[in-house]
């Protein structure tokens, strides 16, 4: 099975194109009644030594798990999540910054959360880490209300983690929406097979037919009505066969007014041939051939 994280948005930024200095790539149904999520509470925890605090909040909508964390101390002036650029801006990993998480649910057996990504939010001592969580099964979803979360976070040049745990407790929940007509063309098809709505965040999931390669290097821009783009928080691309990929798109939440979303299917455009670099505009954007054949609109009331 081949499988293909990528993170865009806000999360996509030089530094995470470094995989190679321990940053990871960024990296379901008809209309039903919502069901109760279990949420994170937003208390701070930290975990101190070496001269280093690590603090951490967290909050999980139904979707995914968004934990903001801050580091303190004097210590280390580099950035805590993605590469430092020194004078001669060049890019290296500096001591203190995050080069692993490991993320797990602690309850009977324990759910190791899958690929954690962390990125910087744009202050050298601050970072986000995402979690996600639309792989659980219903009944491990259930029993987050009465578990913890618990985060170990290797910084580079630090020999022991830093642990942050996080009690879990039920509130909020995340919409289920009645999923829209299948959509295809001559070359692919696309099917809907779930969306769902939280506080923060809509995920929609896709199986898309089509010979695999190609079929993972569409792209997907979503607006809603009122004509706003929506940004990604992270997108996970899997070809579960020789002709079908799986799509789990996370993106920010639309504004309350919004009615519908309208994801626009896209392929962009190389410079030369079918790889390489990307042809961009004046502005500097990537250019992009949008297919009016697959867009898909998704009515959110």
């Amino acid at each position: 099975m081949k499988k293909t994280t990528t993170k865009l948005s806000v999360i996509l930024s030089a530094a995470v194109c470094l995989g190679a200095l321990g940053m990871p790539a960024l990296a379901q149904a008809s209309s039903v009644q919502p069901a109760a999520e279990a949420s994170l509470n937003t208390t701070k925890v930290a975990d101190s030594h070496d001269q280093l605090t690590l603090k951490g909040s967290a909050q999980f909508d139904g979707n995914y798990i968004k934990i903001d964390l801050s580091r303190e101390g004097s210590l280390f002036s580099g950035m805590l999540a993605g590469v430092t650029l020194n004078d001669k801006g060049a890019p290296y990993l500096a001591e203190g910054t995050i080069v692993g998480i490991d993320a797990k649910i602690t309850q009977a057996g324990g759910i190791d959360l899958k690929s954690p990504r962390w990125i910087s939010d744009g202050d050298a001592n601050k970072a986000v880490v995402v979690l996600q969580t639309g792989w659980l099964t219903e009944q491990q979803k259930t029993s987050l209300a009465s578990s913890e979360l618990s985060i170990s976070v290797k910084l580079n040049g630090i020999e022991d983690p830093y642990v942050l745990k996080f009690s879990l407790k039920q509130a909020g929940v995340a919409r289920n929406i009645q999923l829209p007509a299948l959509k295809k063309d001559n070359q692919f098809e696309i099917k809907t097979t779930r969306v769902a709505v939280g506080e923060t965040s809509v995920r929609v999931a896709l199986a898309v037919k089509g010979v695999a390669t190609q079929a993972q290097a569409l792209g997907y821009d979503i607006y809603d009505n009122l004509g706003n783009e929506l940004e990604y928080i992270v997108r996970e691309s899997v070809a579960t066969t020789q002709n079908t990929v799986s799509e789990d798109l996370l993106f920010e939440a639309p504004r309350p007014a919004a009615e519908y979303l309208i994801i626009k299917p896209y392929q962009a455009v190389f410079e030369k041939g079918t790889a390489g670099a990307y042809k961009v505009d004046a502005k500097g954007n990537v250019v992009k051939n949008y297919n009016k054949q697959l867009e898909i609109k998704i009515p959110l009331k």
